[in-house]
């Protein structure tokens, strides 16, 4: 599908400046100004924002271009599922940073799936039954969010019997609309309540608190 080339064309490389003012996992987050590095937002209803930021300082690039070229993706993209209530996804803005040298494409998507089939990437959000009813994996090898010691067996399992998790393999910063108790070995909380899964290069597991 053609969204392949924007993915490939953002994600090469990837750098810049992403605005945000979210919630992070945990509690509100206190994010700076400005974060380097590319992300995703998944609400407590499942929605998803992605943020997308790339150097966009050769003579050649063309802000109108890529805009037409995003937009005529979604538009194919959409009319593949008419028999969605609402547009699987929708591009909020593409635009030009600071001097102009970076472009942000931010994207909004009604669903976890719809990000999924989209960015063909793994992005699920929901509980342990659902996951298993899914066919998918739920990783019990995990660590606690808080100082990266083992999670206790006990201690997990009551967790996954009721909370949320999220299980991805998209390389970014996550933003959870719950707070996090365990995540994959490997991965990190950051300062302001995200998980790092930036330098991640297989599935992740987030458990929530809810």
């Amino acid at each position: 599908m053609r969204q392949n080339r924007i993915k490939k064309f953002l994600t090469a490389g990837l750098s810049g400046l992403l605005i945000l003012s979210l919630t992070g996992c945990g509690q509100a987050a206190k994010l700076p100004e400005t974060v380097e590095n590319t992300s995703l937002v998944v609400e407590k209803d499942g929605k998803v924002t992605s943020y997308l930021v790339n150097t966009f300082d050769k003579d050649f690039y063309n802000l109108d271009g890529l805009t037409q070229m995003v937009e005529e993706e979604a538009e194919e993209f959409n009319a593949t599922h008419t028999e969605a209530t609402e547009n699987p996804m929708n591009v909020k803005t593409v635009q030009a940073l600071g001097d102009g040298a970076m472009v942000q494409v931010v994207q909004e998507f009604a669903d976890t799936d719809s990000y999924a089939e989209y960015n063909e990437q793994d992005l699920f959000y929901g509980t342990r039954v659902e996951a298993l009813a899914q066919g998918l994996t739920v990783n019990r090898e995990l660590v606690n969010a808080a100082d990266g010691t083992p999670a206790d067996s006990e201690k997990l399992d009551k967790a996954l019997e009721k909370n949320h998790l999220i299980i991805t393999n998209a390389s970014a910063y996550i933003y959870c609309p719950y707070p996090v108790l365990y995540i994959s070995e490997g991965v990190v909380m950051g300062e302001d309540g995200y998980v790092d899964a930036s330098q991640s290069d297989g599935v992740v597991t987030i458990l929530m608190k809810k």
